[in-house]
């Protein structure tokens, strides 16, 4: 009389296991994908070949820029990426006045 509430109960009972099972894959999966996640960023931070003080100073630098900023050495960006070749020139004026500063 009861065997299509058992046969309701099984079943429900086989979904919870199978979410158990999906958990703990998920679960595994996030912890494999947070190990590689950080080999590779100690990869590409050993790739700088930066000591722990310089590594710290840029981490600073590029979390205090605003974004869109160029943070490289205050040049300004249309300066610093115009390819016009009249101004690929080498000026020694602007060195020498950074050298008296």
């Amino acid at each position: 009389m009861y065997e299509k509430l058992d046969k309701l109960r099984a079943e429900v009972e086989r979904c919870k296991r199978k979410v158990e099972d999906d958990r703990a894959k998920l679960k595994a999966a996030e912890e494999k994908l947070k190990e590689a996640e950080s080999s590779q960023i100690l990869a590409d931070v050993g790739a700088l070949n930066l000591s722990p003080e310089q590594l710290a100073d840029f981490l600073k630098l590029v979390t205090s820029a605003k974004p869109g900023a160029d943070v490289y050495a205050g040049r300004n960006k249309k300066e610093s990426y115009d390819n016009d070749p009249e101004k690929d020139e080498y000026d020694e004026s602007e060195d020498t006045e950074d050298e008296e500063n």
